[in-house]
C-alpha cells in the first residue's frame, strides 16, 4: 500500500503544473463569456431597432421591444437571487438601463406622429414608428413607464445602491425629453444645452453627496445619464438638418463631460493631463460653430458676434488653466491671444464705434482679471485690447477733426501744453510707481 502511495505521489510530482496561460484562460473565461453576452444582447437590441419585426403592427412591435428590456432586468435579478452571482446580475441589469433611453425614443415617435403632421415616406421604414391616435400614444406611453419605472430602480439599486433613488429621479428626467414632440434644431439645441447643465449639476451634487460616486459602478451609474441626451443628440443629426447651433452645443456639451470626467480623476495622473487637452478642440469648435450659427440667423448686430463668441471660447480654454497642473501657462496664453487676434480682427473689419468699445471693455476686464490673479499674459492682453481700442477711436476722431480751422488748432495745441506739463510735474511719482509696479508684474504668473 505504502508502495502505491509513493509510486502515486512520484507519478504526481512528474506531472507537468499548468502553464500560466491555461491557467489564465479558465479564471477569466466567465469575464469574456460576459462580454461576448452582453456584445450579443446590445446587437439584438439595435438590430431589432434596425430591421425590426415584419408581423403585427408599431405597438406590437414596441411590447417586443419592451419585454426585452424587462426581461434583461428579471433574469438580472433571478440570477442574483437564486444563483447567488452579482457580476451577472449587475451586467444585466446595466443592459436593461441602457436600452431604457430606446423605449424612450419609439414612444417619443409615436407621440410626435399624432401632434405633427408627417410624410412618414421620408423616414427610412424601420423607425417610422406611428400609432393610429394621440390616445392610442399616451396609453402606450403610460402603460409602458409602469414597466420601465421599476426596472430603472432596480437597475440603479444593484450599481449603486445608496444614490439609486437619485439617479432613478434624474434618469426618468432626462428620458422624458425624448417625448417632447420638437424636432426644429434651435429648439433641440437649447434641450440639449438645458439637459446637459441639469445632468452635469445634479450629477456633481450627488457625487459630492454619496463616497459610492468614486467607486466604478458608481462612475458608470452617473455616466449613463448622458445616454438621453446622446439619443437626443443622435436622433437629431442623424434624421434632421444639420444645424450650427446643434454643432456649438454639443461641442460645449462634450468640453463639460470631458471637463466633469477631469476633475473625478486624480489632478496630477497623466490622464487628466491628455483629457486637458482634448478638451482645447471641442472649445475652439464651439467658438466657430456658435459665431457662425449667430451669423447665419442674425440674431445679433455683426459687431458683437465674433467678439461674443471669441470670449466664450477663450472663457472655456481659460477654465483648463485655472484647474490644470500640466502647462496652465501654455493654456492661458492661448487664451489670451486667441481673445485678442479676434477682438483686433473684428475691429480691423468693422472700424466702429462699438466694435472700440467692446474692445476697451473686454481689455479692462482682462486687465482687471489679470491683476487679481497676478497672471501677466492675461494683464497684458487686457492693456493691449484697451490701448487698441482707444487708438482706434483717435484715429477715427483725427479723420473727422477740422485742423484747418483757427479754433481746432487752438484747442489742440492748448491740450497738448496741459498733457505735457502734467506729466512734466509728475515725472518724478510716475517713475517710483512705474518702478515698483514693474518688479511686482515679474513676480507675476505667465
Amino acid at each position: 500500500m505504502s508502495n502505491l502511495t509513493d509510486n502515486w505521489r512520484e507519478e504526481k510530482s512528474t506531472q507537468p503544473l499548468p502553464t500560466a496561460s491555461k491557467f489564465d484562460l479558465m479564471k477569466n473565461l466567465p469575464n469574456l463569456l460576459r462580454i461576448l453576452g452582453a456584445g450579443a444582447v446590445v446587437i439584438a437590441m439595435y438590430s431589432f431597432l434596425v430591421k425590426g419585426w415584419d408581423n403585427g403592427n408599431d405597438i406590437f412591435r414596441y411590447c417586443l421591444m419592451l419585454g426585452h428590456t424587462a426581461a434583461l432586468a428579471a433574469i438580472g435579478v433571478a440570477s442574483a437571487r437564486w444563483l447567488k452571482e452579482s457580476k451577472g446580475a449587475r451586467l444585466l441589469l446595466t443592459l436593461s438601463l441602457v436600452s431604457i433611453p430606446a423605449n424612450f425614443a419609439i414612444l417619443g415617435a409615436f407621440i410626435y406622429s399624432q401632434t405633427i403632421p408627417i410624410d412618414s415616406s421620408v423616414y427610412p421604414h424601420y423607425i417610422a414608428w406611428s400609432v393610429d391616435s394621440l390616445n392610442s400614444a399616451l396609453l402606450t406611453t403610460g402603460a409602458a413607464l409602469l414597466v420601465l419605472g421599476p426596472v430603472t430602480w432596480f437597475g440603479f439599486r444593484v450599481l449603486a445602491r445608496n444614490m439609486s433613488k437619485n439617479l432613478t429621479l434624474l434618469f426618468l428626467l432626462c428620458n422624458t425629453i425624448l417625448l417632447i414632440p420638437i424636432r426644429d434644431p434651435q429648439w433641440v439645441s437649447a434641450m440639449v444645452l438645458g439637459l446637459g447643465i441639469c445632468v452635469i449639476w445634479f450629477s456633481r451634487k450627488i457625487s459630492h453627496q454619496h463616497t459610492a460616486a468614486k467607486t466604478q459602478e458608481g462612475f458608470f451609474a452617473l455616466a449613463l445619464q448622458m445616454l438621453p441626451l446622446a439619443v437626443l443628440i443622435g436622433r437629431s443629426l442623424w434624421l434632421y438638418s444639420m444645424d450650427l447651433f446643434l454643432i456649438a452645443m454639443i461641442s460645449v456639451m462634450g468640453f463639460f463631460v470631458l471637463r466633469q470626467v477631469s476633475i473625478a480623476l486624480a489632478s496630477h495622473s497623466k490622464s487628466v493631463a491628455i483629457l486637458d487637452a482634448i478638451s482645447i478642440m471641442p472649445a475652439i469648435s464651439f467658438g466657430f460653430a456658435f459665431c457662425a450659427a449667430l451669423l447665419e440667423n442674425r440674431l445679433l448686430m455683426n459687431d458683437i458676434v465674433l467678439p461674443l463668441s471669441a470670449l466664450l471660447s477663450a472663457a472655456l480654454i481659460y477654465d483648463i488653466a485655472s484647474r490644470s497642473s500640466y502647462q496652465s501657462g501654455t493654456y492661458r496664453r492661448f487664451a489670451v491671444v486667441g481673445l485678442s487676434i479676434s477682438i483686433l480682427t473684428n475691429l480691423v473689419l468693422s472700424a466702429s464705434l462699438l466694435a472700440a468699445i467692446i474692445s476697451m471693455i473686454i481689455g479692462l476686464g482682462m486687465l482687471f482679471l489679470g491683476n487679481k490673479k497676478q497672471q501677466r499674459s492675461v494683464f497684458s492682453g487686457g492693456v493691449g485690447l484697451l490701448i487698441a481700442g482707444g487708438f482706434q477711436q483717435i484715429f477715427t476722431l483725427f479723420h473727422q477733426f477740422d485742423f484747418s480751422h483757427w479754433a481746432s488748432l487752438a484747442a489742440f495745441g492748448v491740450l497738448s501744453i496741459v498733457i505735457a506739463s502734467t506729466i512734466e510735474s509728475s515725472e518724478g511719482k510716475f517713475k517710483l510707481k512705474i518702478n515698483r509696479w514693474r518688479n511686482e508684474y515679474s513676480d507675476w504668473n505667465q
